[in-house]
């Protein structure tokens, strides 16, 4: 990495991805790994796993809660609002079969690039859901990229049309393809309504598809294929709880409401694995990514700023914490903001992000151009308001997308079951 960004990242004690062992893109590579899936071309597992939780295994669970970053993580254990967690905790303390890895997500730190690299083994650079708003030239608009649907409608996906094939728009292959493709099984745990979702038909199609209705039949769905599992293919079962992450943007990442869904997740999870152990089972909970507190009454209102719209190309994209500014005119562009915005924005040029590999590894073209040409990164307790959805300004106390040490570490806790 140009030792320049990574000294001027550092300096302000922000956290990089690790795409060589430490991060979560190397979570997706250890199951490969584990299930004898794993390509020459693949990241490499993580680094630092007890060879003694892989031996023998047949299957890995995946259970990623939205949200819960390693932070967040530490302070629920603390005040005993997820026993069970903190029974898993104490296990890896002992080194009982379990173990715990702090690890970083990907870049940005956002949920469209993360579980799109859980479903592919990819980095954002490889796989191109690089945001939550990202400006696609395809669709010639900001777009929505959960459910690849106009960014300024809560509902609608460009795939809704039936002539227009989501395949066309895949840039790498699925986890579950390479492992069907292999004789194993996958299955992924996830709400019915994302069931026909832009994500899921893109990157996780091969699956079995198991929907839940309400969150606490997500464990009651995870209970059912662990003890109704049936001869000996190696077997992926992949389970979100989406709850934590939702709570944390309304209520703030240490509020009485974070800490009750924390509480009702940990008990989800302890009825899923409170069955008898097959014995053959490596589980990890893991995250996509954490929360920093954001102050609402702070919010930098982008969308409102009429000079600096005028110097853009496109419309303002990214995330609330990392903003992508598409423009001719970047020098003008950080001018404008370190003039408007004073000590707001750490300013990063597109080309230097790439370089120093923040986005990934891989052929950049596709960054090039989903990513401005000027990025704007907040760190304290503030966010940016990018986009309006039919009309509302979003004023959240949990936000992520940036490079805070709450945003980006991230649990990787592991055990044999």
């Amino acid at each position: 990495m140009p030792p320049a960004l990574v000294e001027r990242l550092r300096a302000r004690g922000l956290v990089l991805p690790d795409y060589t062992g430490g991060g979560l893109v190397n979570v997706a590579a250890t199951m490969l790994d584990v299930l004898g899936a794993r390509d020459a071309d693949d990241p490499p597992p993580l680094r630092g796993l007890d060879p003694g939780l892989a031996a023998g295994v047949r299957q890995v669970v995946i259970v990623l809660a939205d949200g819960l970053g390693m932070g967040q993580l530490r302070v629920l254990a603390a005040h005993g609002d997820v026993p069970f967690i903190r029974s898993l905790l104490e296990r890896a303390d002992r080194g009982d079969r379990a173990q715990l890895i702090e690890a970083t997500t990907i870049f940005p730190s956002t949920t469209a690039a993360a579980i799109t690299t859980v479903n592919t083994a990819r980095t954002p650079q490889e796989h191109g859901n690089l945001a939550y708003f990202v400006w696609l030239e395809e669709f010639v608009q900001v777009t929505q990229m959960l459910r690849w649907g106009p960014a300024i409608t809560r509902r609608g996906s460009f795939f809704d049309d039936a002539a227009v094939d989501p395949r066309e728009y895949v840039k790498v292959p699925s986890v579950h393809l390479r492992l069907r493709q292999r004789g194993g099984r996958s299955y992924v745990i996830e709400p019915e309504i994302f069931r026909q979702e832009a994500m899921t038909r893109m990157h996780a199609a091969e699956a079995d598809y198991r929907g839940y209705y309400l969150p606490s039949t997500m464990g009651v769905n995870l209970r059912d294929l662990l003890e109704r599992r049936e001869g000996d293919a190696p077997t992926y079962v992949y389970a979100y709880w989406a709850g934590i992450d939702s709570i944390a943007h309304i209520y703030g990442p240490g509020s009485a409401e974070h800490a009750m869904e924390a509480a009702l997740f940990d008990l989800d999870l302890s009825r899923a694995f409170a069955g008898e152990a097959r014995g053959d089972t490596l589980a990890i909970l893991t995250a996509d990514h954490g929360h920093a507190f954001t102050d609402p009454d702070k919010l930098v209102d982008l969308v409102a700023d009429d000079q600096l719209r005028a110097l853009l190309r496109n419309p303002i994209a990214g995330e609330p914490r990392f903003v992508f500014f598409h423009t001719d005119q970047p020098a003008r562009v950080k001018e404008h903001l370190e003039r408007r915005y004073p000590s707001t924005f750490l300013l990063i040029d597109r080309e230097e992000a790439i370089d120093a590999g923040l986005f990934g590894r891989g052929d950049p073209e596709v960054v090039r151009r989903r990513v401005g040409e000027v990025c704007g990164m907040l760190t304290d307790d503030r966010a940016a308001s990018i986009v309006r959805v039919e009309g509302q300004t979003f004023r959240h106390r949990g936000s992520h997308g940036g490079m805070t040490p709450a945003e980006m570490n991230i649990p990787v806790l592991a055990w044999r079951t």
